[in-house]
């Protein structure tokens, strides 16, 4: 049998032993196109990145903004999720809330993109179903720095989880990240990372409303570590390293050099340093976060 053979047969074997049940739920006019282009790209996936354990994938597909947003509040609310809904502009996202990985797509937001960075984002979610498809990824208890941090600062509850959450996100898509980009996603990754680095009007707001408060200062700083661990893989890959860079760097651009640099240089050090284990991935995040950015900014010395 021929290599080229060989290849093909184990695609093959994937594709179809490691397909998940996919249930799909419509919300709005949403077309069977729609739904079977997005699971054609689904399944690819999950017959690329195998093996995994996910044999059960609830797909949600809306098709307006405003009933995703009631949607993901009500269901928040349903589950007691403290943490505030930081990911509300995106037109994909993973959750397991339920102990079953889910996907949620915004039509009314994917619609105005193109072609390959919706592909990239599916993908996204895709390996998120695989890497985190369990509830133990969401309901992460506060790290023992955190906690003693928290008591020094006097900080409440709900900021802690709020930054727990922001370093758990930016962990997590960058788990996905190289995962895919491990298994050959290189070209529609790269499209996806662009849509994401895209530094948005509510960015900028978000940054100037935070100046000189330092608690919100920190919390804003650490909210813009997930867009730049979607690009460490690709920061890591000579290819595309410079490029990747020149946008990460554009991205940031709207904070102060000092903090810019610093953000950077923890989103490129700590990430590209982990290892398989997401929990334990979080916890040295976590540890180095609060050591490089935020008691730095809330001491005053930065």
């Amino acid at each position: 049998m021929c290599e080229r053979e060989t290849v093909y047969r184990e695609k093959r074997r994937n594709e179809l032993q490691f397909q998940p049940k996919i249930v799909v739920s419509k919300f709005g006019e949403v077309s069977a196109e729609e739904i079977d282009h997005t699971v054609e790209i689904m399944k690819e996936c999950y017959g690329r990145i195998a093996p995994h354990e996910v044999a059960l994938v609830d797909l949600y597909v809306f098709e307006r903004s405003s009933s995703t947003e009631a949607f993901l509040a009500k269901e928040l609310k349903e589950v007691g999720v403290v943490s505030a809904p930081f990911d509300e502009l995106f037109f994909a996202m993973h959750d397991a809330w339920r102990g079953t990985p889910r996907i949620v797509l915004c039509l009314e937001r994917m619609r105005r993109l193109p072609r390959l960075v919706q592909t990239g984002g599916i993908r996204h979610e895709v390996g998120h179903s695989v890497l985190h498809g369990n509830l133990r990824y969401y309901l992460i208890p506060l790290p023992p720095v955190l906690l003693d941090f928290s008591k020094r600062f006097n900080l409440s509850l709900e900021y802690a989880t709020n930054l727990l959450y922001l370093v758990s996100i930016a962990v997590k898509d960058y788990e996905v990240s190289r995962l895919l980009h491990e298994r050959g996603y290189v070209e529609d990754q790269v499209a996806y990372m662009k849509h994401v680095l895209i530094v948005s009007e509510s960015d900028v707001l978000s940054w100037k409303i935070s100046r000189g408060k330092p608690l919100a200062e920190a919390l804003c700083l650490i909210s813009f570590l997930k867009a730049a661990s979607f690009a460490v893989p690709l920061l890591l890959n000579k290819p595309t390293n410079e490029a990747m860079r020149r946008r990460v760097t554009k991205s940031l651009s709207h904070l102060p050099t000092c903090y810019s640099t610093l953000l950077f240089k923890t989103a490129l050090e700590g990430l590209s340093s982990m290892g398989v284990d997401t929990l334990n991935n979080i916890d040295y995040m976590t540890r180095l976060v609060v050591k490089n950015i935020v008691e730095p900014v809330i001491s005053g010395n930065i």
